[in-house]
């Protein structure tokens, strides 16, 4: 296999409209593209081969997301906790990290896991992250780096 570079990761969401406003409104993300909603031949994306999509490219300072909403007759539930296999997160930089994670505990829906950790020591010194998760679920870490 050539060598190449990850092109995007993309997440689920219920409320595409919604997402991609979080991610403009709060991450500066610009929308590249959108695909309307696509009836059926969602089986190649791994769902079931009736369900329909619709879906946004983000770009966030230079790494994209690919934001994917379904309609499906069985996708309910709750998202992976981030200890099982299928959990993932966001891991976005950001400039104050105490501002941002201030500004994001005040929109609804979003959930603020615990306050801000500073690495001192070990492979990321100067590093410091905090944890949320999205009003849909989704997991994001918030991170910054000491000069």
């Amino acid at each position: 296999m050539a060598d190449k570079t990850l092109d995007h990761v993309g997440m689920s969401v219920p409320d595409l409209d919604a997402a991609v406003a979080f991610f403009t409104g709060h991450f500066a993300a610009r929308e590249v593209f959108r695909l309307p909603r696509v009836d059926g031949g969602a089986g190649r994306l791994g769902a079931p081969d009736d369900a329909a999509f619709a879906l946004a490219m983000l770009d966030i300072g230079g790494a994209r997301v690919e934001l994917i909403q379904w309609w499906s007759p069985d996708a309910a539930g709750t998202p992976p906790r981030a200890d099982l296999p299928g959990g993932t997160h966001l891991g976005i930089e950001v400039d104050d990290l105490p501002g941002a994670l201030a500004a994001l505990a005040a929109v609804p829906g979003v959930g603020v896991i615990g306050g801000p950790v500073t690495f001192e020591e070990g492979p990321t010194p100067g590093m410091s992250n905090a944890f949320v998760t999205t009003p849909w679920g989704g997991l994001i870490e918030l991170l910054s780096w000491s000069s």
